[in-house]
């Protein structure tokens, strides 16, 4: 499996200088070729494939100036942007193409075969044009708070990140053999609570999502009020200081899930579990027409990123991860099986005839649970569920 790990690199200024060339020369790329697509597009109705462009390309001055595969990368990310264009085109015929990327933007550097790593140091080798215009071979980064991976280097990319150089290594990392533990957890993921795990035992724990609310909620209000006050002053719709307030909300939040997901993991290995069921969330947006607040919370959270992490975590842990549907999950009653969407009552409590009044999460979790035994045929009973525990998020958010 593959494992990304993230380092910080403190380059001199000469090194930045050749970083932001680097960086310069590709966003030059990814236009020329976006030109060139966009020009055929309005010819043939046809957009060229990325064999295509990476020949056609492959004497341009600025694909020489980069190493090979970087300038392959750069033609890479723009296919996979018209990609991802198509595919919205069958659901919103208004979608734009991808679009030009403004000059002074540092387009992100791709390195496969042309960077090596030894102990803490990280080399990555320039290309023949850019050695003969500026006498640099390669370039040497220490990275602060180095992580032993026991893995294979496999990628690397380097962003520019608010004023920062970050290195992201794509590690060839072993599975770990899974476990062969007995039992089964189920993770219910929601918006008011990230996530609610039961197991064949019936313990049970909701992790809390207000932290994350609230990063939502404030960043969300912040952001309309600068963009309110870019047009008013510059007539603009975006600015700088939004892009940042943006990057500080994605990286606060991703650091509540990372920690969310870091203790599900933990808590199965203590309860010994070999199996983790999740609900499959794809499409989980399509036809969500709630009031405005539900639905601003529910198409800004990232539950697949979630699900994501719990997997990959999981597999690093010897844990198997299965999907099941969640259909009628959150509507169906878990002890007498009743399907009656408004037993889900207000503050996440499901309330039925039979009797049965417990946490709506809780209550989504069985039943993922149960219809997971189900449909593999797994005579397993789950017993009383006890009262949950409450895990929540204190002092994890980055700056």
């Amino acid at each position: 499996m593959k494992l990304v790990v993230k380092y910080r690199i403190n380059p001199t200024p000469e090194e930045s200088e050749v970083l932001q060339k680097l960086g310069t020369y590709a966003t030059k790329l990814y236009n020329t070729d976006n030109y060139i697509r966009r020009e055929e597009w309005a010819k043939t109705g046809k957009i060229p494939n990325w064999y295509k462009q990476k020949k056609r390309l492959k004497n341009n001055h600025w694909y020489k100036l980069l190493p090979s595969q970087t300038a392959q990368g750069v033609i890479k990310s723009l296919q996979d942007a018209y990609n991802s264009w198509f595919k919205l085109r069958k659901t919103d015929e208004d979608a734009g193409p991808p679009m030009f990327r403004k000059n002074n933007r540092l387009s992100p550097l791709t390195f496969y075969q042309q960077f090596v790593i030894e102990g803490d140091v990280i080399t990555f080798r320039m290309s023949k044009k850019f050695r003969k215009e500026t006498g640099v071979d390669r370039i040497s980064f220490k990275v602060n708070k180095w992580r032993g991976i026991e893995g294979i280097p496999k990628m690397c990319n380097i962003i520019f990140q608010d004023g920062k150089w970050i290195v992201h290594v794509v590690y060839e990392v072993p599975e770990k053999p899974l476990n062969n533990n007995p039992e089964i957890m189920a993770v219910d993921v929601g918006i008011v609570n990230l996530a609610t795990t039961v197991d064949t035992n019936g313990n049970s724990t909701i992790y809390s999502g207000k932290g994350a609310l609230s990063v939502q909620h404030y960043f969300n209000k912040e952001i309309v009020k600068v963009q309110s006050k870019t047009k008013k002053q510059h007539n603009k719709k975006w600015s700088n200081t939004l892009s940042r307030m943006c990057e500080k909300k994605k990286r606060q939040t991703n650091q509540i899930i990372h920690t969310v997901t870091k203790e599900v993991i933990k808590e199965a290995q203590r309860n010994g579990v070999g199996t983790i069921v999740v609900g499959d969330v794809k499409n989980i947006r399509k036809g969500k027409h709630w009031n405005k607040k539900a639905s601003q919370k529910l198409h800004s959270w990232g539950f697949a990123k979630l699900i994501s992490q719990i997997e990959y975590k999981a597999k690093l842990s010897g844990i198997q991860v299965k999907k099941v549907s969640e259909r009628d999950t959150s509507k169906t009653c878990s002890i007498c099986g009743m399907v009656k969407a408004s037993n889900r009552k207000h503050r996440g409590l499901y309330v039925c005839e039979c009797g049965n009044k417990m946490n709506a999460d809780v209550n989504g979790g069985v039943n993922l649970l149960k219809k997971y035994l189900r449909e593999n045929n797994i005579s397993r009973s789950i017993g009383s569920v006890v009262e949950p525990s409450i895990w929540r998020c204190v002092n994890v958010i980055p700056s």
